[in-house]
């Protein structure tokens, strides 16, 4: 094997790749639909755990990015990894056209002049777990109560995730292993 052929990030970052991961999920969606509702509590939890997030996250874009010479945006690699696409599907969020990247060392695809052109619960959950140094200060100087609610509510998403991810893949190995 040549390792010029191996292409370890982004998944799915080919069109052909996208078009057949998202057929596979609208596919699963409909096939096994009376057995996701049970999920759509935890990605309801998620969901709500982001939201308590977004405001302040809203204030520190204000506060940093704005003024940043290198947004992460533009700098980083990012990507929608599995367990995104299991929350977007279940939770019924926009799903992007296209992966956020094709290939390494691409920037993502939906940076655009004033930030983020996708709806935030649709974003990454990279994209919202990362708080660059400056942005880390800030919320250090709003105090310890607010560092320790963002660091309880990132925990709290983390373990969700986990989760959301699992019950997911017990629905579809249920499927082909009943008890």
């Amino acid at each position: 094997m040549d390792w010029d052929d191996v292409q370890e990030i982004p998944p799915w970052g080919k069109l052909s790749e996208w078009k057949e991961l998202n057929d596979t999920f609208q596919y699963l969606m409909m096939r096994y639909k009376n057995e996701f509702e049970k999920l759509k509590i935890t990605a309801y939890e998620i969901e709500r755990n982001l939201k308590h997030l977004f405001p302040g996250q809203d204030e520190l874009a204000l506060r940093t990015c704005c003024q940043c010479h290198e947004p992460c945006c533009t700098t980083a690699t990012v990507w929608l990894d599995f367990c995104d696409m299991v929350f977007l599907y279940i939770s019924g969020q926009t799903v992007p056209e296209l992966q956020l990247i094709a290939r390494q060392p691409d920037t993502c695809r939906y940076h655009g002049a004033t930030g983020c052109r996708l709806p935030r619960l649709s974003r990454p959950w990279v994209c919202t777990l990362y708080f660059c140094p400056p942005q880390k200060m800030l919320i250090r100087e709003r105090g310890e109560d607010y560092k320790n609610d963002v660091d309880l509510t990132i925990h709290k998403i983390k373990h969700l995730r986990k989760r959301l991810e699992d019950e997911f893949i017990s629905v579809l190995s249920e499927r082909y292993h009943p008890e």
